[in-house]
């Protein structure tokens, strides 16, 4: 390959870096073969998207009507020279056609004429580039092979980064789909929806209405205030929200009676708000104001009012309402959840039926703490309502090794009872002493992905403790990542290893740690109850108060440490009402008794 070329491919590899997305990607790389006059009667990539929908960009002397025929033929033909299976649902083909040379005849596409580079990994065919060629030995081939592998580079870090996004969309969506069972409380859920909206659309303002005898009434509110201290506030901050009823827009009328009226997602751009008896002087404008409509069984019964009071460089993205609208339609099964939910207690459920399902599920929980030399063991479950949904449990293996799991069952009430009951089974029967963790989770979560009963996905840690070894080998299945102190070095660190939560994907991996606890070392389990716990600011415990705490206290004993955690989380709530339930487990490794 001559100087000039492997200039041209560095120069190529750089543009790369700086892609962010396939069809960018598949662009750039036709662009560089038709300026190097690389570039046969047929050039195309095809790659696979996360549901494996196949997706061909190219160049073609041949009409896209005629490779539409081949399709099924294609694939096939992929798989054979690949020695791949090539798992694509359905392909588009979206290409360039290129004009032919005067005098030459229409040619016949002949799928063998086709050089295929295909790009694996872990021995499965995720993208190919085809070259078109009338001669057996492919000219510069090279060249190609070189490009092929730059493609493919770029190509599995971009996909990566999408997972990425999708692993953080999942993220996001278990986070809001935990307010589909707060049906005790709805402003407890109100709060809930309010903080995931205003974090996840980077907005300071929000509230939600509901649809009350057809009129749009205002049932909460949430002003986060980011400015300084002794900064302006505008009247229409001041008098929010009471202030929403009557609010007019230049062109619109109200502004409720028209988001009513229209019954849809609708974005307000820059939108003037005048003083309050003085209609010729602007009191604010607001760059961004997103209504997106509650919907129950096609029916609107009420908005969430999303307002931008700073301007920031995006607007709102198609991506960013898509999920906006999502975490809504949550909230909205969520309101209807707590009104059938009403209605279901008034008619059916007394009080006598609730303190027995309390006792059955305060039974579920581990029944006493075991006893080693060489670990101090503590734990103690707090739940927010009668009934909670948060479980922990012991697990006598040998006489030196047990299983501690604790686990944070999506919602409250009567139905996270049932699905902790369900819980307690799975892991009674799936824990065996030759299994480490992951290998045990790995089981539960082929377990679970199978029974269509349990529709919502369960976070969960579990961990095996060796009294002999003194090691810890912990997993974690989506659930809040452990802390755990180093005496030695007087520091934190968290538990990261793990995987995506119980039953959500057949196949899930679970990744494991071993560590050998030294004496004075403490790892500390707890479900989002502990860090997540709000004062009347409404400002989060946090991991950083848990810390400082452990650490100032780190010479009581665990069952000590846990009694001061709980106490401590409560002074700071002080009178609010507990929106999770509070759990926590502690390891202390001690000399020995």
């Amino acid at each position: 390959m001559s100087e000039e070329k492997i200039k041209s491919i560095i120069t190529i590899r750089k543009e790369f870096d700086n892609l962010k997305s396939e069809e960018d990607l598949s662009s750039n790389a036709l662009y560089f073969l038709k300026k190097e006059g690389l570039l046969t009667p047929l050039v195309a990539f095809i790659t696979i998207n996360n549901v494996g929908d196949g997706i061909l960009y190219g160049t073609s002397e041949f009409p896209v009507e005629e490779l539409n025929k081949k399709k099924t033929d294609l694939i096939a033909y992929i798989e054979n020279k690949a020695l791949l299976p090539f798992q694509c649902r359905r392909l588009t083909i979206f290409v360039e056609e290129t004009k032919r040379e005067q005098n030459q005849n229409l040619r016949p596409f002949v799928i063998d004429n086709l050089q295929i580079f295909p790009m694996a990994l872990e021995n499965k065919l995720h993208a190919v580039m085809m070259v078109y060629s009338d001669e057996p030995v492919l000219n510069n081939k090279e060249y190609y092979v070189l490009l092929s592998w730059l493609f493919q580079e770029r190509y599995f870090i971009i996909t990566k980064k999408h997972q990425e996004l999708i692993q953080k969309k999942i993220q996001i969506l278990n986070e809001a789909r935990e307010m589909i069972y707060s049906v005790i409380n709805m402003e407890d859920m109100f709060s809930i929806l309010g903080d995931i909206v205003l974090k996840h659309a980077k907005a300071e303002m929000g509230f939600i209405a509901l649809i009350e005898d057809d009129l749009l009434e205002i049932r909460s509110s949430w002003h986060y205030r980011k400015d300084e201290e002794g900064a302006y506030i505008s009247q229409f901050e001041a008098d929010f929200p009471e202030n929403l009823k009557s609010i007019t827009l230049e062109t619109k009328g109200n502004l409720l009676d028209y988001v009513q009226e229209e019954m849809q997602i609708i974005k307000l751009d820059s939108v003037k708000i005048y003083k309050t008896g003085n209609a010729d002087l602007v009191d604010i404008i607001l760059p961004e104001i997103l209504f997106i409509p509650l919907i129950v069984r096609e029916n609107v019964i009420g908005y969430l009012g999303i307002i931008r009071k700073h301007f920031v460089k995006e607007k709102f993205t198609e991506n960013e309402i898509s999920l906006l609208e999502t975490i809504v339609s949550l909230a909205a099964a969520a309101i209807d959840n707590k009104r059938l939910y009403d209605q279901t207690i008034k008619e059916q459920i007394t009080q006598k039926e609730l303190t027995v399902a309390h006792d059955i599920q305060v039974g579920l929980q581990a029944k006493m703490t075991p006893n080693l030399k060489h670990f101090d063991i503590a734990a103690d479950s707090i739940p927010a309502r009668v009934i909670g949904g948060d479980y922990y449990d012991f697990f006598p293996l040998e006489e030196s090794l047990i299983g501690i799991t604790l686990t944070d069952i999506v919602g409250k009430g009567i139905p996270a009872a049932l699905i902790m009951a369900f819980f307690k089974g799975i892991m009674q029967s799936s824990v065996f002493e030759k299994d480490s963790p992951d290998e045990t989770f790995m089981r539960i979560n082929e377990n679970l992905y199978k029974n269509k009963s349990v529709k919502n996905y369960i976070p969960s840690v579990y961990a095996l403790l060796n009294d002999k070894d003194k090691t810890f080998i912990y997993t974690n299945a989506g659930h809040e990542n452990p802390l755990y102190y180093s005496e030695k070095e007087d520091a934190f660190r968290t538990l990261e290893e793990g995987g995506l939560p119980l039953g959500a994907f057949s196949g899930s991996i679970y990744d494991k740690e071993v560590i050998t606890m030294e004496v004075g070392d403490i790892a500390i389990l707890f479900t989002d109850g502990v860090t997540e716990a709000r004062n009347t600011i409404k400002d989060s415990y946090g991991d950083e108060r848990l810390k400082d705490l452990v650490r100032k206290h780190k010479h009581l004993s665990a069952a000590e440490l846990v009694e001061k955690i709980t106490e401590n989380v409560f002074i700071f709530s002080k009178n609010e009402l507990m929106h999770d339930d509070l759990t926590i487990v502690i390891i202390k490794r001690i000399k020995g008794r």
